[in-house]
């Protein structure tokens, strides 16, 4: 179905849409098959579409990791890696932090999703995104378990509250936060947050590249107060972390391209 804002070309004869209409379909088509050989050969990257949705909004609990365990070790990561203090939101103190994001999703893959990440600076000392955990309320697929079977994973937007439960099979994790909507102060999103996103590692070392939007890059933010949260924390990583993390909400849809797996062609320490 075409978009409502959309005019049409009033400017061309119905032979000459035909015409186009038949060479869009047949060039556009030839190329689709080009790109799935060239992928299919290793010659070019895949380009995967991933929005994160609006509804319910996708949340960020930000905790900060304990001294005791701010350690890539403490974490399993491997050797080459190293833990990066990170400052979310505007006017933040950088801090080793482990987010726990729930959102829903549409694209490359679909349902909602849990991903616990912490932060690890690159070659350059650049921090950027290290999933530590991920789980689905679909069936999904990941560089570490291949296929990842549905687990209980809820997150709903009911009025002002959103409620979460994350079962990670080791614990459970309850969020229920009350939301102020457009009356909520609006707060941004620190560059290197975002730029967090350009690489995102996973935990055996597989490098994910993503390009964003401005759902990402310029979206108002809303940081909720922490008496309008309530949290319950029992999983395995409770003794990693603080008890009362930073709430960030994103109220807006956010689009993505992601260049799954973009590593795993190099030789180890290459």
């Amino acid at each position: 179905m075409d978009p409502d804002h959309l005019l049409p070309p009033d400017g061309l004869s119905a032979k000459g849409r035909l015409g186009r209409r038949t060479l869009k379909r047949v060039l556009y088509s030839q190329l689709q098959f080009r790109n799935a050989f060239m992928i299919a050969t290793g010659r070019e990257q895949p380009l995967m579409k991933f929005t994160v949705e609006a509804e319910p909004p996708s949340v960020y609990f930000n905790f900060r990791v304990k001294d005791s365990h701010a350690t890539a070790a403490a974490f399993g990561l491997p050797h080459r890696f190293e833990l990066a203090p990170m400052a979310p939101v505007v006017g933040d103190e950088p801090a080793p932090l482990l987010t726990l994001n729930v959102y829903r999703v549409s694209g490359i893959a679909r349902g909602i999703r849990a991903e616990w990440s912490t932060y690890i600076s690159d070659r350059n000392g650049i921090p950027r995104y290290m999933v530590v955990a991920a789980q689905s309320a679909t069936t999904s697929m990941d560089p570490i378990d291949i296929i990842t079977k549905a687990g209980r994973v809820e997150h709903e937007h009911t009025g002002s509250t959103i409620r979460t439960v994350v079962d990670t099979g080791r614990g459970l994790f309850e969020g229920s936060i009350e939301v102020l909507g457009d009356a909520a102060e609006p707060r941004q999103a620190t560059g290197e947050w975002v730029r967090a996103n350009d690489f995102i590692y996973w935990k055996n070392g597989v490098c994910d590249r993503t390009f964003y939007d401005a759902g990402l890059t310029s979206s108002p933010l809303e940081v909720v107060a922490p008496d309008r949260v309530e949290i319950s924390h029992d999983t395995e990583w409770t003794e990693f972390v603080e008890p009362d993390p930073q709430v960030v909400v994103f109220p807006d849809a956010i689009d993505f391209v992601i260049m799954p797996w973009l590593n795993i062609d190099m030789a180890p320490g290459s």
